[in-house]
């Protein structure tokens, strides 16, 4: 081969590299594009969180927003100043289900609940704020809560568990810190870790390793499949590592329910399910993707699971699994490409936690 000819070669397949990057981050629909990646920073406490003052388009082939991070970074189109005496606050906390990107700001169930409770007629004015961030899990929510959302003078705290994740999230998180890491670590340490961070930044890089991946798997030595471990959640027999998971993410609620205290608020949980929970089509083949390891999926094990967890805090808990599954049109409830909520389904959810709200006098 002609030496002299490499810097061409090399040349010739860097400019297609930038030409396939480019193209694919114009039809967007990647949280590798710029419109997604800038509305995030790293944080050396909380990991990463939003930041302030960015507004953003953000497009998939599912929905187009506009996303708008206030200066006190989180999803609202104003700042948050200091309480009015005639106001009540409810932070809401989670992660991608509470932020959102895939609806509007006025079509969240945060928006919609904030209606809702102005509705009253109680002499008071009710703000719900959106402080969900994607990627957050309980670990997350508590130190964000801790450093940022306690300063928001709530008057309840509502934390908004999504129980596919939230347990393998508390266990991954918590092992990080334990072996001295930072919950920003895997965006600033290590050649391993920067690599990776360089992939999820390329949306030609995510496509080439899906590709490896999946070649990779092909000549996987023989032997039971290992399931995705957020399925284990649902699944017995139940690993050690799985209901550790659902320990430390009721001491995460707990910690989030000593800060509010501190504050004279309350605190209250909501539970969603995973998308699969309402498709039994779906969790047929969920269910098969376990079964070869020997572990059985039960459709609702980690809604069961973390009900029985957070239920031993003694807190107002609503799983909003029931009132999925009870509304018009169950089907529409998520997107078909995302585990995430239509707008359907966050009126639905609006209005189990408006009643739910009412209910138990809350805020």
């Amino acid at each position: 081969m002609n030496l002299r000819r490499l810097p061409l070669l090399a040349g010739l397949a860097a400019a297609q590299f930038v030409f396939f990057e480019a193209a694919l981050r114009w039809h967007g629909g990647s949280e590798a594009s710029p419109a997604f990646q800038r509305l995030f920073r790293p944080d050396p406490y909380v990991g990463h969180v939003l930041a302030p003052g960015v507004t953003t388009r953000f497009s998939t082939a599912e929905f187009s927003t506009t996303i708008t991070i206030n200066p006190q970074g989180i999803r609202d189109d104003e700042p948050v100043g200091p309480k009015p005496p005639d106001e009540r606050r409810v932070v809401v906390l989670g992660d991608s289900i509470v932020f959102a990107v895939q609806v509007e700001h006025h079509e969240t169930f945060c928006e919609r609940l904030e209606a809702h409770l102005n509705t009253r007629g109680d002499g008071r004015r009710y703000r719900v704020l959106n402080a969900g961030v994607q990627g957050y899990g309980p670990i997350e929510s508590l130190r964000f809560l801790e450093r940022v959302a306690a300063e928001f003078e709530p008057d309840l705290v509502l934390f908004v568990s999504f129980v596919a994740n939230d347990s393998v999230e508390a266990f991954d998180r918590t092992r990080q810190l334990e072996r001295g890491g930072s919950l920003a670590g895997s965006l600033q340490e290590g050649t391993g870790r920067s690599f990776r961070r360089l992939v999820r930044r390329s949306m030609v890089l995510q496509i080439l390793a899906q590709r490896v991946r999946l070649a990779l798997e092909r000549f996987r030595p023989a032997g039971p499949p290992v399931p995705d471990r957020r399925l284990l959640s649902y699944s017995t027999p139940a690993s050690d590592e799985i209901m550790e998971g659902f320990r430390l993410a009721t001491d995460a609620v707990r910690g989030m329910s000593d800060i509010a205290a501190q504050r004279g608020a309350a605190v209250a949980i909501a539970l969603v399910p995973a998308r699969f929970q309402l498709d039994p089509v779906e969790y047929g083949r969920m269910r098969d993707v376990v079964a070869p390891a020997g572990y059985r999926l039960e459709i609702d094990g980690a809604s069961r699971r973390f009900a029985e967890a957070y239920g031993g805090l003694g807190l107002p808990m609503i799983d909003l699994l029931d009132a999925f599954r009870q509304s018009d049109a169950p089907e529409r409830i998520f997107f078909r490409q995302t585990v995430h909520l239509t707008p359907y389904g966050h009126r639905v959810a609006a209005d189990a936690l408006a009643e739910f709200l009412d209910r138990h006098g809350l805020p």
